[in-house]
This record gives structure tokens, sequence and C-alpha cells, in this order.
């Protein structure tokens, strides 16, 4: 597989480039707190996406399955991001699974906790978990 040529592989290189140029974004009137969420946000997507990829390269007629999949077999229902997190435990992926819930929770505090500062540390660990969770899933 040439990953190299896949949009999930571009996202991660384009959050990369984000976060090597986040000074270029930063102007007067944008703060360091909307491009740093950008960073985390684009972070847990790539990541998010790059997963989800592997899984259904790697196993075989791995799929997610949609809200109404669950209802008609009377299932709780469990969001796609929690399926592929799970989905990566089941599959010996213990710590691609823990980075991803990591992301996960940065995600939130980044896009909906909107008032809540976000650290250079926040950012930095968004990337970190990010390169690991792509490092851990190879193809």
């Amino acid at each position: 597989m040439m990953i190299k040529k896949y949009p999930q592989y571009q996202l991660f290189k384009f959050t990369l480039l984000l976060e090597d140029e986040k000074e270029l974004f930063k102007k007067q009137d944008i703060d360091s707190r909307a491009v740093n969420g950008t960073i985390i946000n684009r972070s847990y997507y790539s990541a998010f996406s790059y997963a989800l990829l592997w899984l259904e390269e790697k196993i075989p007629k791995f799929k997610t399955k949609q809200k109404w999949e669950f209802e008609a077999k009377g299932e709780e229902f469990v969001s796609e991001h929690r399926q592929v997190r799970n989905a990566l435990r089941d599959y010996d992926k213990f710590s691609a699974s823990e980075k991803l819930w990591g992301l996960h929770n940065l995600l939130k505090k980044a896009d909906y906790r909107l008032y809540d500062p976000l650290t250079e540390k926040d950012l930095e660990k968004s990337v970190k978990y990010m390169n690991e969770i792509i490092d851990e899933l190879e193809f």
C-alpha cells in the first residue's frame, strides 16, 4: 500500500506543517488559542482517520456500524470514534487506543470548551500522540 498517497497521510503531513508554521497564523486579531485549537483538532482527525484506515486494511471485514444498525439489533449505540478505539484495543493496539482517547479529550477541550485555555503542553501532547499513533500503526 502506498500510504503516502492517501488523504489520511496527507492530513497527517499537513498537520505537522501547521504545527511547524503556527506562528505565521498568530496575528493581532487571532490569538494562539484559535491556532492551537485548530492544530489539536487536525491532530485528532488525522490520527482517527489513519487508525480507521489501518483497521479497514488490516482486519478482514472491519467496518464501523451506523446508529441505525445498533437500533435495529436493540443494542446501545457506540459512536464511530469509540468503535475505532475499541477495535484497536481488541487487536492489541492498546497504546494507539489510549493515545487516541487522550487526543479525543484534547479535541473536546479545544472544540467545545472555548473558554478553557489551551496550553503549549496540550498542543505538544496532541502532536506527540498523533505521531506515536501513526508510528504504531504501520502499513
